[in-house]
């Protein structure tokens, strides 16, 4: 793994959840939709070794015409809406539910978007940093927000995903952006536990 100017090189085979990701991605780039790759399988692309299921994917709000071009190119690739056909993605979205997109016939693994809601969506959007893999690349959101936010969900799968991506990223973070982002979500006793 390296950080360079233009974001973070991962140098390992892609996964099928890799893959899955590598393409919706391109998809969504192609049809104008800006996101950011968020949660437990940021933890997963850094090489932690956790089954997950779903891939959670914010995407910024746009009109049903883009909503359309994106569900058409979704369709022509393979994909389906798992839990709602993809021709109600817009109404879906706008409604502040979530859309499942898996393989044609398949409902896991899946890719989950849905509407940027909150500041820490939106920063998500703003301040993406793009990890190239050797089949492509994709953005997720800054690594400092990943970190607080695993701690404020509570669960303990997602402190053991904070905890590693603590661990292996802890020098090329930006502390003072992390401990704000701390601070905001009222995770200060998470992260000293994380810390010692």
């Amino acid at each position: 793994m390296e950080f360079t100017d233009d974001g973070v090189v991962i140098d390992k085979p892609p996964s099928d959840l890799d893959r899955l990701v590598l393409d919706v991605a391109e998809i969504l780039e192609r049809v104008d939709v800006r996101y950011a790759v968020v949660s437990g399988y940021v933890a997963v692309l850094f090489g932690r070794a956790r089954a997950t299921e779903d891939i959670d994917v914010i995407v910024e709000r746009f009109d049903a015409a883009t909503a359309s071009e994106l569900a058409t190119a979704l369709n022509d690739a393979g994909y389906w809406g798992s839990a709602m056909p993809l021709d109600e993605l817009h109404e879906t979205l706008t409604d502040d539910l979530p859309v499942r997109i898996a393989e044609q016939d398949h409902r896991v693994p899946n890719v989950e978007l849905k509407f940027a809601s909150d500041e820490y969506d939106c920063a998500s959007l703003d301040d993406p940093i793009t990890v190239h893999l050797r089949d492509g690349s994709v953005r997720i959101g800054p690594l400092e927000l990943q970190i607080a936010y695993k701690l404020d969900m509570g669960a303990q799968k997602d402190f053991e995903d904070a905890l590693y991506l603590h661990e292996i990223l802890e020098a090329n973070l930006n502390r003072r952006a992390l401990e704000a982002y701390v601070v905001k979500l009222g995770v200060e006793d998470e992260y000293e536990r994380l810390r010692s």
